[in-house]
């Protein structure tokens, strides 16, 4: 066996289809990386599976990732409801996990952009005219609330934070075209590139001083 496995730790990272899709070849930072992304999942799914699929691998740390279908599937009437309920799914698997010996680590969530094609672009220009927020508008809202929420989180409590949004955000926040595959949701190759040489730097950098 390859030394570089027999040393390495174990990372799980826990989330649904952007955690999903993220697969890096080699260990990240010393780290076995382990994928436990289900597609469409929601933070209270992940916390319902976290005793099987995080705790019963017992790793040396997990990355928990992952809440935009929390946004995507709630009513919007509903909403504040529901990111509270997000919220306290998080807190809980922090809980789990420090509870376990685990380390966690927390990841901000992704901004969208409108799908390409000139139909999704001709409705935003008029929407904007009209003084009507956007689809695109409304789910970025709630994105950066909540990520904002993630890092006064990460601080408080003293854990890393990955911020995995601001990484493939432009200077407004909004997912740069070339980190977004043509839905303008999910993560691009050149994405995933992005976030793998990021995560090693502060993955690296965090341990280094811990």
């Amino acid at each position: 066996m390859d030394k570089i496995e027999v040393d390495s730790k174990t990372l799980v990272v826990l989330g649904a289809s952007y955690a999903g899709g993220w697969d890096p070849r080699r260990p990240v930072a010393g780290y076995k990386m382990v994928n436990k992304g289900v597609g469409g999942q929601q933070s209270f799914e992940m916390l319902a599976r976290f005793e099987g699929d995080v705790l019963g691998l017992k790793p040396d740390a997990v990355i928990i990732w992952g809440f935009i279908n929390d946004v995507f599937r709630s009513d919007r009437a509903q909403i504040d409801l529901t990111l509270r309920r997000t919220r306290e799914s998080i807190l809980a698997m922090l809980e789990l996990a420090k509870k376990s010996g685990i380390e966690p680590i927390l990841a901000t969530e992704m901004t969208i952009r409108s799908k390409d094609g000139w139909v999704e672009a001709f409705e935003s220009m008029i929407g904007k005219i009209l003084g009507k927020a956007s689809y695109q508008d409304y789910i970025n809202s709630h994105v950066v609330e909540t990520n904002r929420w993630v890092r006064d989180t990460a601080t408080r409590q003293g854990i890393l934070l990955l911020d995995l949004g601001t990484v493939l955000a432009d200077s407004q926040g909004v997912r740069r075209k070339e980190f977004a595959q043509p839905d303008g949701s999910h993560i691009s190759e050149r994405g995933y590139e992005a976030i793998t040489q990021y995560t090693e730097g502060r993955l690296r950098m965090w341990r280094g001083s811990h």
